[in-house]
């Protein structure tokens, strides 16, 4: 059986979730047809895997304890909001990082490396920590008007003490995201 998995750091922090709902009501209220990520699944991917065959995820599991032993809990703050492919023409709108953000780049580039060894993909393009909060699905409205508002948001900052392997269920009313695994850093 095939699974449909990524690692990530999940967002949980009830002050800081709140804020991020604060920002979603905030897009909601724009003219735009877009979709929200639910509260429970707000996280950070460090690594999409992709359709992983049951087995394989046994390689991961310890490539995540060989990689993220080198990596101590550390703070990431979240700031600023933006889009994909860019403001003014929004696909995807995310919370981006200040401090923090060369650990997680760090972390992604790690586990890239070791995975590719196991035969993953590697990550060709650059990449950027942010946290998709909307999915844009058609006509933006004014939302690059509200982005632009909200682009120097401080949302505040999350303690990261573990990394998580997780499951993607894609249903037709959004994904469902369970965690198969998780490292807990030292």
């Amino acid at each position: 059986m095939r699974i449909r998995s990524f690692i990530a750091i999940d967002v949980e922090d009830a002050g800081i979730v709140s804020k991020i709902s604060e920002i979603q009501e905030t897009l909601v209220a724009s003219k735009a047809r877009l979709k929200r990520v639910e509260t429970e699944n707000l996280h950070f991917t460090l690594k999409f895997l992709g359709e992983v065959e049951e087995e394989r995820l046994e390689l991961v599991k310890s490539t995540m304890n060989d990689v993220l032993e080198n990596f101590n809990p550390f703070s990431m703050h979240l700031y600023g909001v933006g889009a994909f492919p860019r403001i003014s023409r929004p696909n995807v709108v995310w919370i981006g990082v200040a401090e923090g953000r060369e650990i997680f780049i760090e972390m992604a580039k790690e586990l890239d490396r070791a995975l590719s060894k196991l035969g993953f993909k590697k990550e060709t393009k650059s990449f950027e920590p942010h946290l998709t909060v909307a999915r844009v699905k058609g006509h933006s409205g004014d939302l690059p008007d509200i982005l632009k508002k909200i682009s120097d948001v401080d949302v505040g900052v999350i303690e990261v003490r573990e990394v998580r392997l997780k499951k993607s269920t894609l249903t037709p009313s959004g994904p469902i995201y369970n965690t198969l695994y998780k490292v807990v850093l030292k």
